[in-house]
């Protein structure tokens, strides 16, 4: 006679909103100083001590990965919006989009230029190349965007721009988007 594995059980609802406290924390943090910051901001900027961020995240990685795949997640659904509501200038109106949540979010620029990321965190990446590329080529279907466009070549521009000005310091949201109409422009056909 075998007996059967005990059920799993299910969280317990504080330690469910403790790691959504952290989560939610976590990805101000990391917006507002990069990947600099400290678990331990993290933790009070939950409201809880680092403990309870590592019984969450057992690494810095680990928290890392949760912000990232939630930025990418919230960006996807942002562009999915933008294509289902706006077929024709979708690449147009996301572009200064992109430059303005690059712009106020140190981590993300990160993210997107990183070379290697946990499996989940590159589902979600390619999420969202899908749908910017899904952009660019109705752009240059509708004759807005040189034929000879690629999604490498907008992600150098983008990427380029935006870690430049970061490195630079330069948060001034008129440069932001100044930069984000040289993309434009570059692209245009």
């Amino acid at each position: 006679m075998t007996e059967d594995a005990p059920a799993a059980r299910a969280p317990r609802a504080d330690s469910v909103r403790n790691r959504a406290r952290v989560a939610e924390a976590a990805y101000d943090v990391y917006a507002e100083q990069g990947l600099g910051a400290t678990v331990a901001q993290v933790a009070a900027r939950a409201g809880v001590g680092n403990a309870t961020v590592f019984r969450h995240f057992p690494t810095k990685a680990d928290l890392l990965d949760e912000v990232a795949a939630r930025w990418l997640q919230d960006w996807a659904r942002v562009m999915d919006r933008r294509l289902s509501a706006t077929a024709h200038d979708a690449l147009a109106e996301l572009l200064p989009a992109l430059f303005e949540r690059l712009r106020t979010d140190r981590f993300t620029l990160d993210v997107l230029r990183a070379g290697s990321l946990h499996p989940e965190v590159e589902r979600a990446r390619q999420a969202t190349q899908r749908l910017f590329l899904q952009a660019l080529e109705r752009a240059i279907a509708d004759g807005q965007v040189r034929p000879d466009v690629t999604y490498a070549d907008l992600a150098v521009l983008v990427l380029g721009a935006a870690g430049q000005l970061a490195e630079f310091e330069d948060f001034d949201p008129d440069r932001w988007r100044r930069h984000a109409l040289l993309v434009w422009s570059a692209i245009r056909a």
